[in-house]
C-alpha cells in the first residue's frame, strides 16, 4: 500500500516543475517572436523618413523611359510617401533633376545567372535607355511649368487643337517665358513632326489658359511613321557591339546618320524630324539633331540638343541645332549637319569629322548657342574625344603632318575606307602644309611618296600616283580620297 503523504509530495512537485516549465516557455516566446512578426520590430528601415525614400523613388521615376514602368513607379512613390503632398514630392523632384544629373547614367548589363560551360552569343550590348529630354530640358521648370509642359506634349501627342493648361502660370506679355517653353516643346517632338510652326493661345489679360495648335498630317500618318522610326532606329542601335567604348559608340551613330542622310528638305515636311533623317533619309539640322538625341537614348549615351546659330563659309549667320553628347564623364560638341558634306559627285562614303567632339572655344568659331531661361549648356573642355586627337592624326608642322598622314592613310586602307583626314593646328600650320604636301621637289611629291610607303607595308591594292584632295579650310582639315 502506498504512502499517501509520499504521494502528495510528488503530486507537488510535479505540479511546481510544471509551472517552471511553462513560465520559461512564456519568457523565451516573449523574448524570440516568432519570424512573421520581425517587421514589427523597430529596424534601421523603419526609421528612415519619408523625405528621403521619396527622394530615391523619385530620382528612379524621372530616369525611366517605358510609359507602363513609369506609371507603376509613381504608384510606388504614392503609396510610400504618406506623409507629403503632392506638392512636396513636385517640388523634390525639380530639385532632384538640378543637383544630381548623372542619376540616369547606366553601365551595360551583364547576366550572371546562367552557369552552362557552354558560352552564348551576347546579342544585347547597349547600355540601358535614358530619357536626355527630361533629364537636361525640364530641369530648370518649376513644377507648375512642368505641368504646363506635359499638358501641352500629352495634347500634342493626342492631336488636340486646343489644349487647356494649368491656370495662372503662364503669363501672356512674358515673351521670354513663351519662346523658351516653346524651344523646348520643339525639342521634345523628336519623333511627331506634325505640329505646325506656328501657335496660338487664349486667356484673360493676365494669364494663358490654353493653346491653339495646327497639324500638317493625321493622326494615324504619324503612328505609322512612328512604328517605321521605331524599327530603323532599333535596327541601327542592334549594330552596337559589347567591346565598343563610348568614342565608338558615338561614332557609329555619327556615321550611321551622315552616310544615310542627306541634306534637305521633304514634302511631307518631314525633314525636321528623326524620321525624315532615318527612315527617309533627308533632313535638316534639326531633324539630324533629333535623330541623333533618339539613338543616343535609345544606347544610354548622355546626349542634349543645343539651338542657336552658326555662320557658314559664305559668312552667313542662320538659325541652326546641334548636340552636346557625354563621353567617359565629359561633354562634347558635335554636328552632324555640318559633318555631313554634299559632293560632286556624291558619294555616301566620305564622312567628315570637322565637329566630331568639339570643345566650347573650338565650337565658338563657327557656332553660337541662344539661351534658354529653363536650362543651361554644360561646359566642354575634354579634348581626349576628339576625332582627330584620339586617333593621333593631328599635325603641328609639316613633318608631325605627314606622319599624321600616313598613319591615317593606313588606317583607311586597313579598314576598307577610301578617304583619310588630318588637321593641323592653326591657320598657319594648315597653309604651310597644304602648299608643301601636294607640291613636287627634285621629281618627287610628299603625299605619293607617303602613297608608297602605306602600299609597301600594307600590301594594299591602290594607286599611289593619283588621288583627290578636298580642302576645308574653315576648320583646317586636309582629305585625300584614295584611287
Amino acid at each position: 500500500m502506498s504512502n499517501p503523504i509520499r504521494s502528495k509530495k510528488k503530486t507537488y512537485v510535479e505540479f511546481v516543475v510544471s509551472v517552471c516549465v511553462i513560465a520559461f516557455l512564456v519568457i523565451v516566446l516573449c523574448l524570440f517572436p516568432k519570424g512573421d512578426d520581425n517587421k514589427n520590430l523597430p529596424t534601421q528601415t523603419d526609421t528612415v523618413s519619408s523625405k528621403a525614400i521619396s527622394k530615391t523613388e523619385v530620382k528612379t521615376s524621372v530616369t525611366v523611359t517605358d510609359d507602363k514602368s513609369k506609371a507603376s513607379e509613381s504608384e510606388t512613390v504614392k503609396s510610400k510617401v504618406t506623409e507629403k503632398s503632392s506638392e512636396a514630392v513636385s517640388k523634390e523632384n525639380e530639385t532632384n533633376s538640378k543637383t544630381e544629373p548623372k542619376t540616369a547614367e547606366t553601365k551595360p548589363v551583364i547576366s550572371s545567372e546562367k552557369t552552362s560551360t557552354e558560352q552564348p552569343e551576347i546579342t544585347v550590348s547597349k547600355s540601358e535607355p535614358i530619357d536626355n529630354f527630361k533629364k537636361h530640358m525640364i530641369s530648370g521648370l518649376t513644377a507648375e511649368q512642368r505641368i504646363v509642359l506635359n499638358q501641352i506634349l500629352d495634347g500634342i501627342e493626342n492631336f488636340k487643337t486646343y489644349i487647356n493648361i494649368k491656370n495662372n502660370v503662364i503669363k501672356r506679355d512674358d515673351t521670354e517665358t513663351l519662346i523658351s517653353l516653346f524651344v523646348l516643346v520643339k525639342i521634345a517632338c523628336i519623333e511627331n513632326s506634325s505640329v505646325a510652326s506656328t501657335y496660338s493661345y487664349i486667356g484673360n489679360d493676365e494669364y494663358i489658359s490654353a493653346f491653339k495648335f495646327t497639324y500638317t498630317k493625321s493622326r494615324e500618318k504619324a503612328l505609322n511613321e512612328k512604328k517605321k522610326l521605331e524599327k530603323k532606329a532599333d535596327s541601327i542601335i542592334n549594330g552596337i557591339t559589347f567591346d565598343m567604348n563610348e568614342f565608338e559608340k558615338v561614332k557609329y551613330i555619327h556615321d550611321k546618320i551622315t552616310k544615310n542622310c542627306v541634306y534637305g528638305e521633304l514634302k511631307s515636311g518631314s525633314h525636321d524630324s528623326a524620321y525624315g533623317c532615318l527612315v527617309k533619309g533627308k533632313a535638316n539640322c534639326e531633324g539630324y539633331s533629333k535623330a541623333f538625341l533618339l539613338l543616343c537614348n535609345k544606347a544610354g549615351i548622355d546626349c542634349m540638343i543645343v539651338t542657336g546659330t552658326a555662320v557658314g563659309d559664305d559668312g552667313e549667320s542662320a538659325s541652326h541645332m546641334w548636340n552636346m553628347v557625354m563621353a567617359d564623364g565629359k561633354w562634347y560638341h558635335i554636328d552632324l549637319t555640318w559633318d555631313d558634306p554634299t559632293l560632286t559627285p556624291f558619294d555616301r562614303n566620305y564622312v567628315r569629322y570637322d565637329f566630331f567632339n568639339l570643345t566650347d572655344s573650338e565650337i565658338l568659331t563657327t557656332h553660337t548657342s541662344e539661351k534658354n531661361k529653363f536650362y543651361k549648356y554644360p561646359k566642354a573642355n575634354s579634348v581626349k574625344y576628339n576625332y582627330f586627337i584620339y586617333n593621333d592624326y593631328c599635325g603641328y608642322d609639316f613633318k608631325s603632318a605627314c606622319e599624321a598622314m600616313e598613319r591615317s592613310v593606313t588606317d583607311a586602307v586597313k579598314s576598307g575606307n577610301k578617304y583619310a583626314s588630318i588637321k593641323l593646328n592653326n591657320n598657319k600650320t594648315y597653309a604651310s602644309v597644304k602648299k608643301k604636301l601636294f607640291k613636287s621637289s627634285n621629281g618627287e611629291t610628299p603625299i605619293f611618296k607617303i602613297l608608297k610607303s602605306v602600299k609597301k607595308k600594307t600590301k594594299s591594292e591602290f594607286s599611289a600616283k593619283k588621288i583627290s584632295k578636298i580642302f576645308m579650310d574653315q576648320t583646317n582639315v586636309i582629305t585625300v580620297c584614295l584611287k
